[in-house]
């Protein structure tokens, strides 16, 4: 009994003592704040964190965007207006005493300063007189009474119903998905960020939609007088309005901008860096622009910061800025669909498409914009030649850097430059940056030439098929195995089996492939010598060279057979090639090497050495099971014929969206 009064006097002198991290006795903030804080989101400011991606920022740690110490504030009686001020979240979730306007976390009224009063918080309130800055959306702030009636006679923007929303909701509530949602005579305001709603006071929670009054929106814009006609920019996202993560810190893209505290999920994922172009769009013809955006990602998801960011600090061109101001739909973010200027998750290969619809959207608005008139930019190859097949204008950007580690190259890597973003017409691509030699007359006959082909899916066709609608040309050799994509039994293209009906059976002969034709002991390589890579002249070069008929492995060429090089860089190999003719007393002048491919990242590079190339397997139907150009049939043999680089022209149905027109035979031999 005594050892039990003795602990119950203990237990009661600690709970009136307090624990050492609550003095006083009163209940601990740090304990109950902690509890609460621990169910808390990710911020809600232009300096947030994404969650689940990014390193912990957590609000007990003064972010880099907070200010260092906000200002005291004055005493009530000194001012009577409201003085807006940006969220400060440096103190952490444990909060302060007498903090100032705009900190927190607050619990009551008692921990802000003099005739200020805590904003308590379940969902991202708007808090009066507060913005900009860092803010967690549950955590309570320090405010002014006096900003509460900052907007008098418009009703603050209701996120009670929570992210679900309700039916018959009235004006300013939210969130919606549909005007179906809304009271009769209302309509559902889709926004990105703290779009502001018109008739309604408030920012409510970013990304909500809310239902409001259509008689409250301004009318949409009208082009001021003597602006000319309308105009149309539209940007990839990844590695054209962004650069590579982490590059503008580190020193690779130094024209880049960090902004630190938005996470960017593409590709290998970090914060979010805007490229040098995506900085000054306003410098650009762009800022007299609409403007648009195609991705096949998807900006980092649905309520990221990043695509609040893209709106209101890169996408800033007058036309698109007054059009966001008045007309909601502006700012929603389509996904593989078009009710919007803001296309995400859109196929590589068919941005054309996309592109098309934003221009009947914006038609729809009533604003139209001429085919000429209409700009895209974007840094992936294979975006580019499509858009041949329309009136639009397309340019490849991100030229001067490319990620070699993403398909040799494909992708840009610091994003676009200011200087790329130009009102040319037309459809270039990087390569065009080197121009292609001006043509010369026909060459003396005494002149050599020289044919080099990729293998897979050009001297070959998809494994197995010669029955399909543009394969039934091709030929099954069902006692050899082809290793190349899939596997199974070698099938030669039309072109494979007719190479001296061509022009090509004058010319001496060459390959270059990423692939190996099967391993160095197959018994496809021997066939192909025997009886796919036969012209006059490389016949009667093999029965006197027998080097003629070795095969050279990447990185060295000693051979005119050249397998395992990279994709992008095979116009080195032709070089190869061309150098190991000459040391066997063969000259033959850049002019007169001609290569045939199906990968269209392969072609453009070969116009920096003065050589031919043409894209194959054009006519035909494109493989999208591949990562960039292959084909399933092969060329045929019409697609072979001199020329100069090109790309496919664009028709529906067929290699990235381009196809070359048949040739008719008598274009088959030199001109």
């Amino acid at each position: 009994m005594v050892m039990l009064k003795l602990l119950t006097g203990l237990a009661l002198a600690w709970l009136t003592v307090g624990t050492p991290s609550s003095p006083g006795g009163s209940p601990s903030k740090a304990n109950a704040t902690q509890a609460r804080s621990s169910l808390r989101g990710p911020p809600v400011a232009s300096a947030d964190p994404a969650p689940n991606a990014a390193p912990s920022a957590a609000p007990n740690a003064a972010p880099d965007a907070a200010p260092d110490a906000a200002p005291a504030v004055p005493d009530s009686n000194v001012h009577s207006v409201c003085q807006s001020r940006p969220f400060d979240s440096s103190l952490g979730p444990n909060g302060g005493e007498n903090m100032a306007q705009c900190q927190g976390d607050c619990d009551g009224d008692e921990d802000c300063a003099a005739g200020l009063m805590c904003k308590q918080r379940d969902n991202g309130e708007p808090v009066p007189g507060c913005s900009g800055g860092l803010s967690w959306p549950q955590m309570d702030y320090c405010y002014d009474p006096q900003c509460e009636d900052e907007e008098e006679g418009l009703p603050p923007l209701d996120s009670s119903s929570g992210s679900d929303g309700s039916t018959d909701m009235p004006k300013c509530h939210g969130d919606c998905d549909e005007d179906g949602d809304c009271a009769t005579g209302l309509k559902c305001y889709q926004r990105s960020g703290t779009t502001t709603v018109p008739g309604c006071s408030g920012i409510g929670v970013p990304d909500f939609d809310y239902c409001f009054d259509p008689a409250d929106a301004p009318e949409p814009p009208t082009m001021p007088p003597g602006s000319g006609p309308a105009c149309l920019c539209v940007f990839d996202v990844d590695r054209t309005l962004t650069g590579n993560q982490g590059t503008a810190s580190n020193g690779e893209c130094p024209a880049d901008k960090e902004i630190y505290g938005i996470w960017d999920t593409a590709y290998r994922g970090g914060w979010l860096t805007i490229s040098d172009a995506g900085q000054h769009l306003k410098e650009t013809f762009c800022s007299k622009c609409y403007m648009g955006i195609v991705s096949a990602g998807m900006a980092s998801g649905r309520f990221s910061r990043e695509r609040t960011y893209l709106l209101e600090n890169v996408l800033v061109g007058e036309p698109f800025q007054a059009l966001l101001s008045s007309n909601s739909q502006t700012s929603h973010w389509s996904v593989r669909s078009v009710h919007s200027p803001l296309v995400l998750g859109w196929p590589d290969g068919q941005k054309q498409d996309a592109v098309a619809g934003i221009v009947a959207w914006y038609e729809q608005q009533g604003i139209r914009i001429a085919d000429q008139d209409v700009y895209f930019f974007g840094d992936r190859t294979e975006n580019i030649p499509p858009f041949s097949s329309t009136s639009f204008n397309a340019r490849e950007i991100s030229c001067a850097s490319r990620d070699m580690g993403i398909g040799n190259g494909i992708v840009g890597y610091c994003g676009a430059t200011t200087d790329e973003i130009v009102d040319t017409k037309g459809v270039h691509v990087c390569s065009d940056a080197a121009p292609t030699p001006t043509p010369l007359p026909p060459p003396p006959a005494t002149e050599d030439c020289l044919c080099i082909f990729d293998i897979d899916r050009t001297l070959t066709g998809k494994q197995g098929d010669t029955t399909s609608e543009y394969c039934d040309k091709n030929k099954l050799e069902n006692s050899i195995w082809d290793t190349a994509y899939g596997g199974g039994w070698l099938t030669l293209s039309e072109a494979a089996q007719t190479l001296p009906e061509t022009f090509c059976n004058s010319c001496y002969l060459g390959v270059v492939s990423a692939g190996d034709a099967g391993g160095h002991t197959s018994p496809e390589r021997p066939f192909l010598l025997e009886n796919v890579l036969r012209s006059e002249k490389f016949d009667k070069m093999k029965s006197e060279n027998s080097q003629a008929s070795a095969w050279s492995g990447y990185p060295t060429v000693n051979s005119p057979l050249v397998l395992d090089w990279p994709n992008r860089l095979k116009q080195n190999a032709a070089e190869g090639i061309v150098s190991w003719y000459a040391q066997q007393g063969v000259t033959i002048p850049p002019k007169k090497v001609h290569f045939f491919g199906d990968r269209t990242e392969n072609i453009g590079p070969f116009a920096e050495k003065g050589y031919n190339a043409r894209e194959i397997s054009c006519g035909v139907s494109f493989s999208f099971e591949l990562l960039v150009g292959s084909h399933l049939d092969g060329p045929k043999r019409q697609s072979l014929q001199v020329s100069s680089v090109h790309l496919p022209e664009a028709s529906s149905g067929s290699c990235l969206g381009g196809a070359l027109r048949p040739w008719p035979r008598r274009q088959m031999t030199p001109e």
